[in-house]
């Protein structure tokens, strides 16, 4: 009878064993879509874990690899700022209460769908997303750029009688004076087309004056000058930025789009304005809590 090495047989056995391990890992690491960093689980009803196709209630923060939470169906949490401190597009809800969902069926992102399944009622898990199973990538086309100054015209047409007296509640009359409702400074009424009642007025900041835009930053009027462009004037201004606007707040333009400022060259006299949302192309961690689960047949 051959008889054989048991220490042969050992060393072979921890080969195996290491080689299998291996070999899984790297097929897991192929197919996740999402790292678990940890997981804690109290009065979990054994058995009952979320599949495909289950509707769920979750309570969840979402946070940004610097720790900065930029949404939450928590209350306790949007409120402390010393624990949670915000992302710049952070913004409190009318309401807080679980996320309701089904799983599986695109109304979350790849990422979170995925990790939530196989967990059960009361667990608590982290998981990490990357871009591409969360907001994507950055969109150029929504990223801008434009001149730090701005040309706007001395003398300008703002519709008829009707439409002036409706939005600055005052009588057309010539030399009436009034604010710009987007600058802020003095304008007056220049000249009513006797034909159509078309109302010209005319601005008349001072060079120097500091004016509030509603995208909400200053700009300040360099130059004046009432004969340029056939005869409409021209008014300069320049966007003023401080190194706290770059990149550290959200600003709207005049249709309510928010956007962030990301670069301002003052070597080239531009700006530009990232309209992308806050969360794209960024790793998001979520602390997820599974509320309730009501599991498919």
């Amino acid at each position: 009878m051959v008889k054989f090495d048991k220490a042969f047989w050992s060393r072979w056995e921890v080969m195996f064993v290491i080689f299998i391990v291996i070999v899984s890992l790297i097929i897991a690491g192929g197919y996740a879509s999402y790292s678990v960093i940890s997981s804690q689980q109290d009065s979990v009803v054994f058995g009952l874990t979320v599949k495909n196709g289950d509707a769920v209630s979750v309570d969840y923060i979402g946070m940004f690899e610097d720790g900065t939470v930029f949404d939450t169906s928590i209350q306790s949490v949007a409120e402390n700022n010393t624990l949670y401190p915000k992302s710049i597009s952070f913004s409190p809800n009318a309401q807080y209460s679980p996320l309701n969902f089904t799983v599986g069926t695109g109304q979350m992102i790849s990422g979170f769908d995925t990790g939530v399944i196989g967990m059960g009622i009361n667990q608590t898990k982290t998981v990490i997303i990357p871009p591409e199973h969360a907001y994507g990538f950055s969109n150029s086309s929504l990223i801008v750029t434009q001149d730090l100054t701005r040309s706007i015209p001395v003398y300008e047409w703002i519709g008829n009688v009707s439409y002036f007296t409706d939005n600055f509640l005052i009588n057309p009359d010539i030399g009436v004076n009034f604010k710009n409702p987007i600058y802020g400074w003095n304008m007056t009424v220049f000249h009513i087309d006797p034909v159509n009642g078309a109302i010209m007025v005319k601005n008349i900041p001072s060079i120097g004056e500091v004016v509030q835009l509603d995208e909400g930053w200053s700009s300040q009027v360099m130059s004046i000058d009432t004969s340029a462009n056939m005869g409409t004037g021209e008014i300069i201004i320049k966007h003023i930025f401080t190194s706290a606007d770059v990149g550290t707040k959200m600003f709207s333009d005049y249709s309510g789009q928010q956007f962030i400022i990301s670069r301002v060259n003052t070597i080239d006299g531009t700006f530009t304005m990232d309209f992308n949302r806050e969360v794209v192309g960024k790793t998001l961690i979520f602390k997820i809590t599974l509320v309730s689960l009501t599991q498919t047949v």
